[in-house]
């Protein structure tokens, strides 16, 4: 049988016999990463599926659970009965 190593071409019937057990543990090995690619796909695919369903079931209500940070910029309070904004007598 013909193989192809390094980019040249060899008939591995004139291997040694541990040339030929080489050759066979490359080949399986060749094998073994290809099945793993694919199953590394899969289970990316499944991994986005997943994700995307349990977004769908995380709480609807996101007010409840948002963490409110404190702004830069302090809010503005009007005061109802004159109109203009509160003057903060505690401000350091």
């Amino acid at each position: 049988m013909n193989f192809k190593f390094d980019d040249k071409d060899y008939d591995s019937d004139k291997l040694s016999d541990n040339g030929k057990l080489y050759l066979g543990k490359l080949q399986n090995i060749g094998t073994k990463e290809q099945q793993l690619s694919l199953e590394a796909q899969d289970l990316a695919i499944l991994k986005g599926k997943y994700t995307e369903l349990l977004k769908a079931e995380l709480p609807k209500d996101e007010e409840e659970h948002k963490v409110n940070y404190p702004k830069d910029e302090p809010e503005e309070r009007i005061n109802p009965f004159t109109k203009r904004p509160y003057i903060d007598a505690y401000k350091r």
